[in-house]
């Protein structure tokens, strides 16, 4: 249980220091960059590709950006609330096999949409068609969904056997 109080003391110092501050910044610059659109106008870089203003496109694809962010931000707070339920010596619960799958559902959905927005960012902006089969970080959000999925049917094939042990006792 050492390793648990170490994990969950890690998780609630990311949660405070880095997810908390992240969420009433960027809804500000959400909100902000429809008032005033010169604050889209500082140089970004994304994969080592330059993107100069494009008016709507780009305020799309900053949307799109940081709904991604946020269902990584959401996830992150589901995972820190079936730690809880772990403490509880309740690892068997409904809500933490369904918390897992909702995590593994989102991860999998933002994975795919963040590697489809970046090979869309590369397409309108430098009008250009890179398709990347190598590494990359959309791939480990995909397979960590897949893996959060994969753990939620563990969990739930784990509740049905405990339950079948006890009636049998």
């Amino acid at each position: 249980m050492k390793k648990l109080l170490i994990l969950k003391s890690l998780v609630d110092f990311i949660w405070i220091v880095t997810c908390i501050p992240v969420i009433p910044v960027l809804l500000f610059i959400a909100v902000y960059m429809f008032i005033d659109p010169s604050i889209l106008e500082i140089p970004l870089e994304i994969n080592n590709s330059k993107i100069e203003d494009l008016g709507l496109s780009l305020k799309i694809s900053t949307l799109v950006l940081f709904v991604i962010v946020f269902i990584g931000i959401y996830c992150f707070y589901v995972f820190r609330k079936t730690l809880r339920y772990f403490q509880k010596h309740n690892p068997f619960s409904d809500f933490i096999i369904n918390s897992y799958n909702t995590i593994g559902n989102l991860l999998v959905f933002s994975g795919i949409t963040a590697s489809v927005l970046f090979f869309v960012i590369k397409l309108v902006f430098e009008s250009r068609i890179e398709v990347s089969l190598g590494l990359s970080p959309y791939i480990f959000i995909v397979c960590l969904g897949l893996f959060f999925m994969v753990l939620s049917e563990v969990f739930k094939v784990a509740k049905i056997a405990k339950e079948e042990n006890q009636l049998t006792i």
